[in-house]
C-alpha cells in the first residue's frame, strides 16, 4: 500500500498527477481489504484457540477416567500382592471363609471406589 499511498497523496511523479483520484480509490480499497484481513486473521486465531481449549478439556476428562480405573485396579492389585506372599500367620488361612471374605472385602472396597468416582463424575 506504500506505492499507492504515495501516488494518491501527490508524492508521485508529475505524470501521475491526473490519476490521483484513481490511486486514492485504489488505496482506499486496499486499506479496507487489509482491515478485513486483519479481522479475519484475528477470528481464525480465536477459533484455533477455542478448538485447542476444547481438545485439552476432552483430554482432561479422559485422563480423569483413566486415573479412576487405575486407582481401582491398583487397590485390588496391592491386596492381591500382599496376600500372594504366602505368609503362615495370615488370618484368612485359619478360617474356612478366609479367602472368600478377603475377596469380598477387596470387591467391596473396589466397588466403593467405583461408586465414589462415579459420584464425583470421574467415571
Amino acid at each position: 500500500m506504500g506505492a499507492t499511498g504515495k501516488l494518491s497523496d501527490g508524492r508521485g511523479p508529475a505524470v501521475c498527477a491526473n490519476s490521483r483520484d484513481c490511486f486514492r480509490d485504489v488505496y482506499d480499497h486496499l486499506a479496507r481489504i487489509n482491515a478485513s484481513l486483519d479481522t479475519i486473521r484475528g477470528t481464525i486465531g480465536t477459533a484455533i484457540q477455542v478448538k485447542l481449549s476444547m481438545v485439552t478439556i476432552e483430554e482432561s476428562e479422559v485422563n480423569k477416567k483413566l486415573a479412576a480405573c487405575a486407582g481401582i485396579f491398583a487397590f485390588s492389585t496391592a491386596f492381591a500382592g500382599i496376600w500372594g506372599v504366602n505368609f503362615k500367620a495370615m488370618p484368612e488361612l485359619q478360617s474356612d471363609y478366609g479367602y472368600p471374605m478377603a475377596l469380598f472385602a477387596t470387591s467391596a472396597a473396589c466397588l466403593a471406589w467405583y461408586f465414589n468416582f462415579k459420584r464425583v463424575g470421574w467415571l
